[in-house]
Parts: C-alpha cells; structure tokens; sequence
C-alpha cells in the first residue's frame, strides 16, 4: 500500500512539473536562429532546437546577457543531444528568473540573440466584431503584455497589428504582437509577450478589416 502509495505521488508529481513547464521552439538556417529576440514571463521553460538546414550539427548555448565564458553557460540550456540536419532535440527544463541572457549556436555561428525573461506579464483583452474593435482606445503604463484576441462574431479568422502610431507598413509591424495562430469565429487568440515603451502606438486587424485605434503607454 505504502509503495503504491508513493508511486501515485511521484507520478502526480511528474504530472504537475510538466504543466508548468512552457515549450519554446526554435530552428536554426545556416547562420542564424530563424527566432530572432525572445520575451518571457519568469517560471520553467524547455527550448525545442530544431536544424533547419543546417549541413552538420548545431546546438544551444543561453547564458546572463554579455558573459559568454563557459563556465557561465546555462547547462540546464543545453541539448540532450546534438541537433542533426533535419532533426529536433530538447534541452533539459532550464527555470528561468526575470533578467536579460542572450542565445547562440557556436557550432553554426550564429549571432548573438537577446531573451528577456519578465517578472510580470499582464493580459490586456480586445474583441473583435465585424469591422470594429469593441475597444476604441487603450491607456498601459509601461510594461510587458500579452493580448488576448476575442474573435466575437466575424466570420472569418482574425488577427491584430500593433505598431508604432503612423507607421503602417508591415516592417514596422511589432512582431511579438502578432497572434500565434489566426483566431477562428468563437475563439480567443493569444500574441507574444510585448514590452511596452512610453509612447503612441496604434492597433487595428486588416483581415477583419478594422480602423485604427489609439494605445497610449504611460
């Protein structure tokens, strides 16, 4: 009974870290993370690196923003196994606390790539219906985001666009504000975690299609 017992806990255990881990996918190309620049809320993450098309191994190195010495690697951050062509391999669960790293490849040489882990991430929800957002204008103070995108009628899929105001073109679009999967009728899409400077911003969904709305951060 005590052995049955034990085994239940261990395996409610297991159970309960794996929910609270977070999965991150990353590919590398020749040279580069096709990932460039990564915000995170604190808490348990395992990185998914996958090669592209890279001809030969590469890997995985995460260390505190500028110490790039071995011995201040993140070993947890490493592969459990070189990544081959074609191929994906996990790290070890690496628990993340607030602060800036930086990630790299030193078997594929690639630049150097800023991970800002957040202490906080606060959720901001919008709703589209046909046409309109329900929100016609939003006041932040500074900080980092998620938006929560309610698709409330429209019968197609939507998105959302942040940008800096007035500047509409598709590079000035902030990336990590783009919702990870188009939002169905009914349902409710999430965007990256996006750091918020003081400053005008607009928000508006070409595929519903929306005017532009005014986000003001304090």
């Amino acid at each position: 009974m005590n052995k049955l017992f034990s085994t239940f806990v261990f395996l409610l255990s297991v159970s309960f870290l794996s929910a609270q881990t977070q999965q991150i996918d990353l590919s590398q190309s020749p040279g580069v993370f096709n990932q460039e620049n990564v915000s995170l809320e604190a808490g348990q993450y395992q990185f998914n690196i996958s090669n592209t098309d890279v001809d030969g191994q590469v890997g995985f190195v995460l260390v505190p923003k500028g110490k790039y010495d071995a011995s201040m690697h993140i070993k947890e951050a490493y592969v459990t196994a070189p990544v081959e062509t074609g191929k994906t391999s996990k790290t070890n669960v690496v628990n993340l606390a607030a602060g800036e790293y930086e990630y790299f490849c030193p078997l594929n040489n690639t630049p150097k790539y800023s991970l800002t882990v957040h202490d906080k991430v606060e959720n901001v929800e919008l709703k589209q219906m046909p046409g309109a957002f329900s929100q016609k204008t939003l006041t932040l103070k500074e900080g980092a985001y998620k938006f929560n995108i309610a698709n409330a009628g429209v019968g197609h899929d939507v998105g959302f666009v942040l940008v800096p105001a007035g500047k509409y073109d598709a590079t000035d679009h902030i990336k990590a504000a783009y919702v990870t999967a188009p939002v169905p009728t009914g349902e409710t899409g999430m965007t990256g975690i996006v750091d918020l400077k003081a400053g005008e911003y607009e928000y508006f969904c070409p595929l519903n299609p929306t005017p532009k709305y005014r986000l003001t951060v304090k």
